[in-house]
């Protein structure tokens, strides 16, 4: 079964899911949306 764990949001502070070993997890960033504002790209 697939690993998945809670993470915190970078950018926003919104609690989500994703696979350990997931983008998602290893950038914590909750959508594409956040990780560009987080990144102020």
């Amino acid at each position: 079964m697939a690993a998945f764990a809670s993470y915190d949001c970078a950018n926003c502070g919104k609690t989500f899911r994703a696979h350990t070993a997931g983008n998602a997890a290893a950038n914590a960033y909750c959508s594409p949306q956040c990780e560009s504002d987080g990144k102020e790209l």
